[in-house]
């Protein structure tokens, strides 16, 4: 089996934890030509939930997978499995009133009830309760209003008035019913009962679809795909005449997986801080390890080291921490408007998108399946209007102006000058934008202490990349597209690897 490049080094992939579930190539390049009902792009989390809801409804179905399952996003998730608004329950209520905020909460709900379902014992589900809480006593007033509102919208919830199971805890409330679980161990699971109910996976088979009525046929070099319709379960979505892409601007969040000698009670937490820190246990066969993550920022507007370093402080402060068994860095894209975008795209009778899911992309991920198969069939689901991808227009522009303000410098670094780097001078794991004799590169040396130049003009839209040192990729801040140290491409919609370049071609 070929190397299998990832874009996360998540606790997941360590050969020497409970039920390790390797990335690996387990489903074929596409290299025939099908016809189907519905053509899955995406074999994530919403992709796989998506495939599975229309072959139960008796739809042929292929999914499209431009890696391999378990290299993108759900992955690198932590795995929690909640129904709390990413927003804030107060938030909730202000943007959807009580009925339809109801209905968020019912939606999410049935989506842990659908993994549970699905999981039987493959993926180590497991029920629990959740604690949202503040280290500061001064902000229990505060937390009291959230608990009235999480109340209102249908959660069932608890104050605390004793101590929280955490000790670093000042106040917070209690929310029942949430879980956590394996992420690659629920992928390969899904995509088992995909293809047990005859749909097929095609893995390391990059598509760029189009979205002309007129034409509904994938192509590559190898295979074709004609369909009837189309969903696009992927993160960057540039649908015509919508800039959907623009609406859901890429953020990292920042995860250690830590064993400790003081681990809490068996829950989920997260706390009021903006971004906020989450944590969980890694799994009942070894209660010891947490893991913790928090940090957030928007990709390409933050130090990636120092998110880290901020990340790991965290956590030798509030734990008595034995080692760090791993520590990742996870892309994901919050929608500009706090909701998710899930229906048909408008202008495009046969083309359905899921995308921008947040932090939560594991419920939002699996209710996009059902909503996605109930649209595509003609009934009317919960929320239609409000998720629905034909909601942005104008109202959208207030928000875009500072959400975008990194990929608006990532384009200017193309015109502004550009210091000069000094390739001698950089350390193993280190890389920078800049001019090496005269050209314009990303250079970098790996942790074996390889250079590697490269252009840093990202193949898809012309964004300047940015060097994670945490995850040793190039990321580019405008639509999330990930490469490796050596300019390979990773993840994201480029669909080529950054042009190379050799030191002989830089000094020319």
């Amino acid at each position: 089996m070929s190397h299998v490049h990832s874009i996360h080094h998540s606790y997941w992939q360590q050969a020497n934890t409970p039920d390790w579930v390797p990335l690996e190539q387990r489903y074929p390049n596409l290299d025939e030509d099908l016809t189907v009902d519905v053509a899955v792009v995406g074999a994530g989390i919403t992709g796989l939930s998506t495939a599975l809801e229309l072959l139960s409804r008796g739809l042929r179905v292929a999914v499209l997978e431009a890696s391999v399952i378990g290299s993108g996003t759900t992955g690198g998730s932590t795995g929690h499995v909640d129904a709390d608004p990413e927003m804030g329950p107060r938030a909730l209520l202000k943007r959807l009133g009580t009925d339809k905020a109801q209905q968020y909460i019912s939606l999410r709900q049935n989506a842990i009830n659908a993994i549970e379902s699905r999981s039987r014992t493959q993926a180590q589900f497991k029920r629990l309760p959740a604690y949202y809480y503040s280290e500061y006593a001064e902000d229990c007033d505060e937390m009291r209003r959230e608990f009235e509102a999480a109340r209102r919208i249908g959660l069932k919830v608890d104050w605390i008035d004793t101590a929280l199971p955490l000790s670093h805890a000042a106040c917070g409330y209690r929310m029942e019913n949430f879980g956590r679980m394996h992420c690659l161990g629920y992928l390969k699971h899904l995509a088992a009962q995909v293809t047990e109910l005859g749909g097929r996976i095609f893995e390391r088979t990059f598509v760029k679809p189009s979205f002309d009525s007129s034409e509904r046929i994938i192509q590559t070099d190898s295979g074709s795909v004609t369909f009837d319709q189309l969903v696009t379960a992927v993160h960057f979505n540039m649908t015509p005449p919508l800039r959907i892409d623009a609406q859901i601007p890429p953020h990292q969040s920042y995860v250690i997986a830590a064993r400790v000698s003081n681990p809490p009670q068996d829950a989920l937490y997260w706390d009021n801080g903006s971004p906020y820190y989450y944590t969980r246990h890694a799994s009942d066969e070894d209660p010891g390890v947490l893991l913790i993550g928090g940090c957030d920022h928007h990709t390409g507007d933050g130090d990636p080291l120092k998110s880290m370093q901020k990340l790991e402080d965290y956590v030798y402060k509030r734990y008595k921490v034995e080692n760090i068994i791993s520590r990742w860095s996870a892309e994901l894209f919050e929608p500009v408007d706090g909701l998710p975008i899930i229906g048909r795209v408008p202008g495009h009778e046969h083309v359905w998108i899921a995308t921008g899911l947040s932090g939560v992309g594991l419920t939002w991920g699996t209710a996009a399946g059902w909503l996605i198969a109930d649209q595509i069939q003609g009934r009317r689901t919960p929320l239609q209007d409000e998720l629905s991808p034909a909601r942005f227009g104008l109202s959208g522009l207030k928000n875009l102006a500072t959400e975008h303000l990194a990929a608006a410098r990532s384009f200017s670094e193309r015109v502004l000058p550009a210091e000069e780097i000094d390739p001698d001078s950089l350390y193993p794991g280190e890389g920078r934008v800049g001019k090496v004799d005269g050209e314009f590169v990303a250079i970098c040396r790996d942790r074996d202490g390889c250079e590697h130049r490269s252009s840093p003009i990202c193949t898809h839209m012309g964004g300047v990349v940015h060097w994670n040192a945490a995850e040793q990729t190039w990321d580019c801040p405008v639509h999330g597209g990930r490469f490796n140290a050596c300019g390979k491409r990773l993840y994201g919609p480029p669909s080529k690897d950054l042009e190379q370049k050799s030191p002989s071609e830089a000094a020319q």
